[in-house]
């Protein structure tokens, strides 16, 4: 067989004008990896690509090569990541958010490009990262391809590009699970790397912490400032604050003089958050600004599919285009759909159908359109269920009866209300935002491995949620 690089580019083009959509979510991301005269092998970036591309399109890109070669060589198709580790085609579609003029910093510290070495020093791996959020499970399309594409380029080269990285987009549409697959990755490729994840809160929360200690602030600034990457989440909460403001300035100028890595998440643009000091929008738009939008139909059909592989979830094609179609705000709102259809499922001994989808999903939809949630309300439920209290909730007592409630109220904050990790913290009497990752996983592999008490308990407070 001769030139079948370019065969495949040409059946890639045609797929292109046929199907744009599919092309540029899907097929874009494949690329040639072995060829003989008996088959081609193409490679996908993760295995969620390869399953929905052999289930949707090989019959298509089979019908498309027997146009062009005679006989079809058989076509299988792979795993794998480029030997560059980015995904293939180029890295935008459209000119990312740049200022005319990046701020300039200090720059005799910073290191030449040429001469830049990760540190030497022996470091332990990270414990602020949810080992969970991969680039492997994040799901690619057109909302989030540029996010994800320039969050792996600065895993490889730290510091160099994209610094800072700055996510901006809803809740729930994907940037916390970025920021971990980027200290996930950074962690995997630089082992020596001392890597911090963080929220805003919590670096406001350490800071009143050391000066109502009346600690030395030099220990605080080192646990802020002595790493080769930060992670910072929900960047937004330090508009309005003006000495926690001063304290990240500083911090930001070191690190990023000394050439290390600064990846900043936030709902908002940096111009768009209120009452943040202008030095620090100007920093914040120095780097690259890549945005997070809601996700297209594609996107939370490959989501459905994703997820619902991981809960042992069979559904048809049919029932997967109906779950994308009606949940369409965000990637949580549909994570959440399925952890609810499976909980009901197993709880009420149903196997699920399109009537079971029907009345799970499009009932439920109406009555929380027509209800306002709130963590008290949800808060009573969950004592009421588990005959405690607010107290126990939110103290620390670490009984078995205690820690499962809290645990299951950290969950449903989490995936009914849509909080994130430090403001469940907060209210369950001011945890880490570790703690309650952990509380949420835990919730999650309970009621996948079918704890039959914890789904009845769970389902209970949903339903009183919801009428």
């Amino acid at each position: 067989m001769t030139n079948t690089k370019n065969l495949w580019q040409e059946v890639l083009d045609e797929l292109k004008t046929t199907w744009p959509s599919a092309f540029s979510t899907w097929l874009n991301q494949t690329y040639l990896l072995q060829e003989s005269d008996e088959k081609i092998v193409i490679a996908c970036p993760q295995q969620y690509y390869k399953d929905f591309i052999l289930s949707r399109y090989k019959d298509k890109l089979e019908k498309v090569l027997q146009k062009k070669l005679t006989p079809v060589p058989k076509l299988e198709f792979v795993v794998k990541r480029e030997a560059s580790g980015k995904v293939s085609g180029p890295l935008f579609d459209e000119l990312p958010q740049r200022t005319q003029n990046p701020p300039t910093l200090p720059t005799s510290n910073l290191p030449a490009q040429a001469n830049h070495q990760p540190p030497t020093t022996n470091r332990q791996p990270p414990t602020s990262l949810n080992r969970n959020y991969t680039f492997d499970n994040f799901v690619i399309g057109n909302s989030n391809r540029v996010a994800q594409a320039a969050a792996l380029a600065i895993t490889e080269k730290p510091g160099l590009i994209y610094n800072p990285l700055f996510v901006h987009g809803a809740t729930g549409m994907g940037k916390t699970h970025l920021l971990h697959a980027i200290g996930n990755d950074l962690s995997r490729n630089f082992p020596q790397f001392k890597i911090l994840y963080f929220t805003s809160e919590r670096f406001l929360n350490d800071f009143v912490s050391f000066l109502r200690q009346k600690r030395d602030m030099t220990a605080f600034r080192q646990i802020y400032r002595n790493n080769d990457a930060i992670l910072v989440d929900d960047i937004q909460f330090l508009g309005g604050k003006e000495g926690i403001q001063e304290a990240f300035y500083h911090a930001f100028n070191e690190l990023f003089s000394a050439g290390r890595q600064i990846v900043l998440a936030s709902d908002r643009l940096p111009q768009d958050i209120e009452n943040l000091a202008e030095r620090l929008v100007s920093r914040f738009r120095g780097g690259l600004m890549v945005n997070i939008s809601r996700p297209d139909f594609e996107t939370r059909l490959a989501i459905v599919s994703a997820k619902a592989a991981d809960l042992h979830l069979d559904l048809s094609s049919e029932m997967q285009n109906f779950i994308a179609e009606e949940v369409s705000e965000n990637i949580r709102e549909v994570e959440g759909a399925l952890l609810k259809i499976k909980s009901e499922s197993l709880a009420e001994d149903r196997p699920v159908t399109m009537a079971f989808l029907k009345e799970l999903l499009v009932g439920e939809k109406k009555i929380v359109r027509q209800k306002k949630l709130t963590p008290e309300l949800l808060l009573n439920l969950v004592t009421e269920t588990f005959a405690t209290s607010i107290k126990d909730l939110c103290g620390r007592r670490r009984k078995k009866e205690i820690v499962i409630p809290r645990q299951v109220a950290m969950f449903l904050l989490r995936d009914e209300i849509g909080l994130n990790f430090s403001d469940i913290g907060e209210i369950l009497g001011g945890r880490d935002h570790t703690t309650v990752m952990h509380g949420c996983d835990t919730i999650k592999e309970k009621l996948n491995s079918g704890d039959s008490y914890l789904r009845t308990s769970v389902r209970t407070i949903r339903r009183e949620l919801y009428e």
